[in-house]
C-alpha cells in the first residue's frame, strides 16, 4: 500500500470517529477509547516510517548536489521535486493527522473519566452538562467571574432542605458540596484561588480539588443521581 493511500485510509478513519465523538453522549465515550488507541498506534509508528524516509531522501539529495549545485543545476531542481519533496508532504500529512488522533484520544479518555477538571490561570471557567444532548459545555473568561465585593461566592443546593445555600468570602474562592450522608452541604475556601468538590461515593466522602490563582471547573457522574453533576469556582484574584 502506497503512502498516499494509507494517509487516507487513516484520515478517514479519524475523521468517522471524531464525527461519532461530537454526536455521542458523554457516557458512552468509553466506546471509542480502543479504536483511538489503535488508530493512534498505527498513525505514529507509520510516521516514524516516513519520517526516516523523508529524512534519508534529503540527506542523499544533500550529498549529491551541494550548496553551489543546487543553485545552478536544474538538475538538481528536477532530484528535489521528484524525490524529496514529495516525501516531505507526506511526512507533514502524517504529523498533522497524528496530532490531530492524539488530541481527540486524549479528550475522549478525559470524557469517558467519571471526573474531570479543567483550569484558567488568572479567570473563571464553569461547565454544564446537558442532559438533552449528553455533552457537557465548557466557558471560560480571563480575569473574571461571579464577586462580590472583591469576594468569592458559591452556592448549593440542598435537596434536603429545599433551598440553595450560600457562602462568601473575602479574596478567596469558594466551593460546596452537597453529602448525601451528612445531608449538608460541606464548604471549602481556598484563599486566592478556585477550589470545587464532588461526593466519591466509593469513599464515602467528600473530594476537593485547590488552584492557586485559577478558575476550576469540574464535571463527575453521580452514580445516586444517575448523571452527571457540575460546578466551577472563579476564584479570586487581584489586578497585580
Amino acid at each position: 500500500m502506497s503512502a498516499e493511500s494509507s494517509i487516507n485510509i487513516q484520515l478517514d478513519a479519524y475523521q468517522q470517529l471524531h464525527a461519532k465523538h461530537l454526536t455521542t453522549r458523554r457516557e458512552n465515550q468509553r466506546t471509542f477509547i480502543q479504536p483511538l488507541e489503535h488508530l493512534n498506534n498505527d498513525v505514529q509508528n507509520i510516521l516514524n516510517v516516513d519520517k526516516d524516509a523523508y529524512e534519508n531522501a534529503k540527506e542523499a539529495y544533500h550529498q549529491e548536489y551541494n550548496i553551489l549545485k543546487r543553485v545552478i543545476t536544474h538538475a538538481a531542481s528536477e532530484h528535489e521535486t521528484k524525490s524529496v519533496l514529495p516525501l516531505k508532504e507526506i511526512y507533514h500529512r502524517r504529523k498533522d493527522l497524528a496530532e490531530r488522533v492524539s488530541t481527540l484520544l486524549a479528550e475522549t479518555r478525559l470524557e469517558a473519566a467519571p471526573v474531570e477538571t479543567r483550569t484558567f490561570w488568572n479567570g473563571s471557567i464553569a461547565v454544564v452538562y446537558n442532559p438533552i444532548t449528553g455533552r457537557a459545555e465548557w466557558k471560560q473568561y480571563w480575569h473574571g467571574g461571579i464577586q462580590s465585593h472583591s469576594s468569592g461566592v458559591h452556592g448549593v443546593y440542598n435537596p434536603s432542605k429545599g433551598i440553595v445555600e450560600w457562602k462568601s468570602a473575602f479574596h478567596t474562592g469558594v466551593g460546596g458540596v452537597y453529602n448525601p450522608l451528612t445531608r449538608e452541604v460541606e464548604w471549602k475556601t481556598y484563599f486566592h484561588g478556585g477550589v470545587v468538590g464532588y461526593f466519591d461515593y466509593k469513599k464515602q466522602c467528600v473530594q476537593w480539588i485547590e488552584k492557586w490563582r485559577h478558575g476550576i471547573g469540574l464535571i463527575a457522574w453521580d452514580e445516586n443521581a444517575n448523571t452527571y453533576l457540575t460546578t466551577s469556582s472563579s476564584g479570586w484574584y487581584d489586578n497585580e
